[in-house]
C-alpha cells in the first residue's frame, strides 16, 4: 500500500472508523509493530467489529503483542461469533477442543465447527471433513466437506479426499477424481501424494463437468474423538515391557503430521552428560527434529495424537508434546535412554514438569525401504519400521527406578527416509495442556 493511502487510512482510523482501524492493525502486524497492532485492534474491538474481535482473541491465544490469556481469547472469540465471524467460530472450537475442557464441550465444539464450515471457512471444512470421514454414518458429510475445501485450494483436503475415493467410498468410477485430487496435492509436494499416485498411472481423469457437486447436508452427527478399538499388537518383551501396536495410524494421519511439522525441522539436539547442558548438537544423533507444542497443535493433530494415546492406554495429561523426527539416508540416533539420568544436575529442572519419563511411544509415519530400525542392544532386539505402527516401551521399573535396559537407538537409514512421531509419558500431569 502506498504511503499516501496509508496516511489516508490512518486519518480515517483516527476519526474512529472501525474498518480502517482494523486494516491499519493488519499493516502494523505485517511491519512487526505489535504495539501499534494491538492499539488499533483494541480501538476496533471497542466498536464490536467482528474481524477485530477475532484477531484480538488470536493475539491473546498466541501471546502475540499481549500476555497469553486463554480465558480472554475465548471471550473475544465469543463476541466475534455473536457478530457473525466464521473464523472466530472455528478458532473458539479449536481452542476448546485441544484444552482439558474439550470432552465436556463436545456438542458446543461440533456446532462451532459446523457453523464455520457452513460459511465455507476452509480450515473448518478441512476439519469437519477429516472428523466426519472416520465413520460410515457421517462419511458422506465428510467427503463433501473435503471436496468443497479442495475446490477452495486446500491441499490437505485434496489428499484426504483422494485417499477416501481410493477406499471405494465414492463409487466404482471415483478413481479419476481421486487422481485429480492427489495431483493437486502433489503439486505442492504434500507428503505421500506421489506414493498414492504411483499405481494410478494411466487412470483417465474425470472431466471437470462430471465431478460431484453435491449439496452438503449439515444435520449428520459426527464424533470428535477416536473410538476405542482393538488393533493387532505383538508383545516383543514382557520385562522390560515392549509392545508393537500395528496400524495405529493410516496414511492420512501420517501425512498430516509430516506436513504440519516439516517447515520447522532443525538439527536434533541432546543432553550432553559431560557439560551437563541440554540442547547440545552432537554426533550422537544426526537426524532432524521439531516439536508440536500446544500452540501449534490443531484439531487434526490432536485427533491423531489421541489415536496413539488410545492404543497405548497412556494419559494425555501426563504426556509431553509430540516430537517429530526425520531421518534422511545415512542419518541415525545412536543408542540412548529416554529417561532423565537422576545423577545429572541438568535433569533436576527437567524432572520438575511431571517427574520422570515412564514410557515412550514411537510411531512410524514413513518407513525407509532399507535400514532405519529401532534397536535395543541390551536386549538383542531390533524392530523394523512400519508406517502407521507404534512401538511402546517402558523406561522405568514398577518401583519407579529407571531401567537402563530401555537403551535404544535409531539405526542408520540406508535407502529412503524415515519419519517418526514420539510421545513421552511422565509420572504425573505435565504443563503440556496449558489451558
Amino acid at each position: 500500500m502506498a504511503t499516501m493511502q496509508i496516511q489516508q487510512l490512518r486519518a480515517r482510523a483516527e476519526q474512529g472508523q472501525p474498518e480502517s482501524q482494523f486494516l491499519l492493525s493488519q499493516i502494523c502486524h505485517q511491519d512487526r509493530d505489535l504495539e501499534g497492532m494491538v492499539h488499533w485492534l483494541l480501538q476496533a474491538s471497542a466498536k464490536k467489529l467482528p474481524d477485530a474481535l477475532d484477531a484480538l482473541g488470536h493475539c491473546y491465544e498466541k501471546g502475540e503483542g499481549l500476555p497469553r490469556d486463554f480465558v480472554a481469547a475465548l471471550a473475544h472469540y465469543d463476541r466475534a461469533v455473536q457478530g457473525g465471524s466464521s473464523a472466530a467460530a472455528y478458532r473458539k472450537g479449536e481452542l476448546l477442543y485441544k484444552s482439558q475442557q474439550g470432552p465436556a464441550n463436545e456438542s458446543l465444539i461440533r456446532d462451532l465447527l459446523v457453523t464455520a464450515a457452513a460459511a465455507d471457512f476452509v480450515p473448518a471444512l478441512r476439519v469437519v471433513g477429516y472428523l466426519a470421514m472416520q465413520h460410515a454414518s457421517s462419511r458422506n458429510l465428510g467427503m463433501n466437506c473435503l471436496r468443497r475445501a479442495a475446490q477452495g485450494g486446500d491441499p490437505v483436503s485434496s489428499f484426504n479426499l483422494g485417499w477416501c475415493l481410493l477406499q471405494g467410498w465414492g463409487g466404482a468410477d471415483a478413481e479419476g477424481e481421486a487422481v485429480q485430487c492427489l495431483q493437486r496435492a502433489a503439486t505442492v509436494q504434500y507428503p505421500c501424494a506421489e506414493t498414492l499416485l504411483a499405481p494410478l498411472q494411466g487412470v483417465q481423469l474425470a472431466p471437470h463437468s462430471q465431478l460431484p457437486q453435491e449439496r452438503i447436508e449439515w444435520g449428520a452427527s459426527f464424533s470428535l474423538y477416536p473410538e476405542s478399538r482393538s488393533v493387532d499388537h505383538q508383545v516383543l518383551s514382557a520385562d522390560p515391557a515392549i509392545t508393537l501396536f500395528k496400524d495405529v495410524l493410516n496414511i492420512v494421519d501420517c501425512a498430516y503430521l509430516i506436513f504440519l511439522s516439516r517447515p520447522y525441522l532443525k538439527r536434533a539436539d541432546v543432553i550432553d552428560p559431560g557439560s551437563q547442558r541440554d540442547g547440545m548438537v552432537s554426533d550422537v544423533r544426526t537426524n532432524m527434529s521439531t516439536y508440536i507444542p500446544f500452540g501449534m497443535v490443531d484439531i487434526i493433530a490432536r485427533y491423531v495424537e489421541l489415536k496413539i494415546i488410545r492404543e497405548t492406554s497412556e494419559d494425555l495429561m501426563s504426556s509431553e508434546p509430540m516430537s517429530i523426527l526425520h531421518y534422511a539416508p545415512g542419518q541415525y540416533y545412536r543408542p540412548h535412554v529416554d529417561y532423565f539420568d537422576p545423577k545429572l544436575t541438568v535433569s533436576k529442572g527437567l524432572l520438575e514438569d511431571g517427574g520422570q519419563r515412564t514410557a515412550s511411544a514411537i510411531t512410524y509415519l514413513a518407513a525407509p525401504s532399507v535400514g532405519g530400525g529401532t534397536s535395543f542392544p541390551r536386549l538383542n532386539l531390533s524392530v523394523p519400521p512400519s508406517a502407521g505402527s507404534t512401538l511402546w516401551f517402558r523406561n522405568s521399573r514398577e518401583d519407579g527406578q529407571v531401567d537402563d535396559r530401555s537403551l535404544h537407538g535409531g539405526d542408520p537409514v540406508v535407502q529412503g527416509e524415515k519419519w517418526v512421531v514420539t510421545k513421552w509419558f511422565r509420572v504425573s500431569p505435565t504443563r503440556y495442556l496449558e489451558f
